[in-house]
């Protein structure tokens, strides 16, 4: 129901009219409308520009004089405004000027119809009970039954389900959106001012469409981190491992060490005491064909010691001793340096080759030491042997492999060209190690606020949505044709003569009009019927200003039972349908509203029943008003 007109702005002579600081009741309370409401004012007052204004809410637009008005209706569930005539669902009939206008231009001009309408004809068992037995299956939601009941309640549970899954949607979304603007899009780490959702959104894809495991150790991590940190460095220089010969040195020694020489004649007391041996030999050189004395004792060198010791100090033993030395200084010159490897430092690496070089450094330097450990026992041996010519050293020599130390200077010479060739692409790897630690922690994130179970749950609740959907749907299509069912059977009830012989009905019954009828008559040109007005069955010309009043409000009272109409609950203004008539065709007027609207009827609960929902009179006349008031009223 209409409560009131709550404001109205540029229509008329409203200009600034508020509802609320004029219409008063007599406690001086807000006046609102009622069920019944009779409006009484004398002419030019502003009765029919009310009727304008909720005739544009009959019609889903406004008056053509009256474009640029402003107004607002405050109604039971929501108000309705200029902006929103057309989108109301209220059903609203006002019978005016505008109405007559539109609907009967034969008042004014007789070459012209008026516009027919059809009222529900005979009625037939077969299509009632048919009729009623779709109404029934159709039920109501008010009543809670039937299809229309069902759809209410399935179209809740959608509204319920989209919701939950709308609601589940954003809180992911919004979860995702502050990570991405408040921690991720600020972190200098990652270098992106522009991240946002839809690029936290591309990295999750990134993540589900990866192979392998994009789950970074706290080593790797601290690895990329440093790189990020690192700037250009300069190239290193490489280096050729440098080659060895120590298996043919270990295989030379091997033979002289087990080679044994027999002296000519021996001195069995040089054979006994090897430093004795050694002493002797290094003696000669400093006495033979120099002194006939010893320089050391000062005794007579005897003639026959140089024979004895020329024939015990042979020229093999001498030779072999040669060859000895020889291979001593080979194996001193094999000795490796380990400082000489090592011209650069960690520092001079990039970040991502420091630990490798740090365990290469630490291996290699092992590695030497033994080496040069097993050349020092190789030549301790041989100078045993030097010492001993004679003697054959049995002792099992060391094997010394110098394969892992190739390997290892291998390795470093492939580093080390790793290296340099990072300074050409140190910008894409920085790239690539920020673009993993971002992936890393979006991952992570995932995790904390489990978002696998959480898109479960999204795709859970939008297969249910679908399956609902698809329910809706059917019960809709049910509903849709049942009621086109229902429309079809009606309109085969449907009768625009019947319209005719309703407005009949009342001009003769209230107001005794015998002269003046309606006709039926089918209209070729726009594939339909219209109303011809005949005066003893010839098309009725020159009318009187009373006989349209009447002819108008018969038309109009019979249209409140036309198919689009009847059945449905109505707001009905009438305004001052009483122009140019006399007294007794006012008492008929007043008449004819009390018989076909406000009279009630009983309900099967005993309750009064009324044809309307709500009802507006308006008039200029106190004869009129005196009638109006004795109107049955709730």
């Amino acid at each position: 129901m209409i409560k009131k007109i709550k404001t109205v702005s540029n229509f008329g002579i409203y200009q600034n009219f508020d509802w609320d600081s004029t219409t008063r009741d007599s406690a001086n309370n807000i006046a609102t409308f009622k069920k019944l409401n009779i409006l009484c004012g004398r002419n030019y007052s502003g009765k029919t520009l009310l009727s304008r204004i909720i005739r544009s809410l009959e019609k889903g637009q406004l008056p053509e004089k009256y474009l640029d008005s402003e107004f607002e209706v405050t109604c039971d569930r929501s108000n309705i405004s200029q902006n929103t005539i057309d989108t109301h669902s209220l059903n609203f009939r006002v019978y005016n000027e505008d109405f007559v206008n539109d609907n009967l231009t034969f008042l004014r001009n007789e070459k012209e119809g008026i516009q027919s309408f059809a009222v529900i004809g005979e009625k037939n068992a077969t299509i009632e009970k048919k009729i009623k037995q779709h109404n029934l299956e159709l039920g109501s939601e008010e009543e809670k039954t039937g299809l229309r009941y069902a759809l209410s309640q399935k179209k809740n549970e959608q509204s319920t389900k989209r919701r939950e899954s709308n609601t589940s949607e954003s809180i992911l979304d919004e979860k995702l959106r502050k990570k991405a603007n408040n921690q991720i899009k600020p972190n200098r780490i990652y270098n992106d001012v522009n991240y946002n959702i839809s690029k936290i959104k591309q990295d999750i894809l990134a993540i589900k469409n990866s192979e392998t495991s994009v789950s970074l150790t706290v080593e790797d991590a601290e690895s990329k981190r440093n790189l990020l940190n690192e700037k250009i460095k300069s190239d290193i220089s490489e280096f050729a491992t440098p080659a060895s010969n120590i298996d043919n040195l270990i295989e030379k020694c091997e033979k002289l060490l087990s080679q044994e020489i027999t002296p000519t004649k021996s001195i069995q007391e040089l054979l006994n005491d090897a430093l004795l041996q050694e002493w002797v030999r290094k003696g000669i050189q400093f006495h033979k064909d120099i002194s006939d004395t010893c320089a050391f004792c000062g005794n007579v060198i005897p003639s026959d010691l140089w024979e004895k010791l020329d024939a015990h100090f042979i020229k093999e033993s001498e030779s072999l001793r040669l060859e000895i030395e020889d291979l001593i200084r080979d194996l001193d010159g094999s000795m490796l340096d380990f400082n000489s490897f090592f011209p650069f430092s960690t520092d001079d690496f990039y970040s991502t080759f420091k630990d490798s070089f740090e365990k290469m450094k630490g291996s290699l330097e092992l590695k030497i030491k033994q080496y040069n450990r097993d050349i020092d026992t190789l030549l301790n041996l041989l100078t045993e042997k030097a010492e001993n010519i004679f003697i054959p050293i049995t002792t099992k020599v060391p094997q010394i492999d110098s394969k892992p130390i190739d390997e290892i200077l291998s390795e470093l010479g492939d580093m080390i060209k790793d290296h340099n060739k990072k300074t050409k692409t140190l910008h894409n790897d920085q790239f690539r190690a920020r673009k993993a630690l971002r992936i890393d922690e979006v991952n992570r994130y995932l995790t904390n606020i489990d978002y696998n179970q959480t898109l479960t749950k999204i795709s859970k609740l939008k297969n249910e949505l679908v399956t609902i959907e698809a329910e809706v749907c059917v019960i809709e299509n049910d509903v849709s044709e049942r009621e086109s069912t229902i429309s079809k059977l009606e309109s085969g009830q449907r009768d625009e003569s019947k319209g005719a012989e309703k407005i009949n009905e009342f001009l003769h019954h209230f107001f005794g009009n015998n002269n003046i009828r309606f006709k039926a008559i089918e209209d070729i040109d726009n594939a339909g019927y219209m109303f011809q007005v005949l005066r003893e069955d010839k098309i009725a010309h020159s009318l009187s200003e009373g006989e349209r009043s009447l002819i108008s409000f018969c038309y109009f009272m019979a249209k409140l039972e036309d198919t689009d109409t009847k059945g449905k609950e109505l707001i009905i203004w009438i305004d001052d349908p009483i122009s140019s008539l006399d007294g007794n065709h006012i008492f008929f007027i007043f008449s004819l509203i009390e018989n076909i609207i406000t009279k009630p009827y009983k309900k099967q609960d005993g309750a009064n029943g009324y044809n309307y929902g709500q009802l507006f009179v308006s008039t200029h006349k106190l004869d009129f008003l005196k009638y109006l008031k004795r109107l049955s009223h709730p």
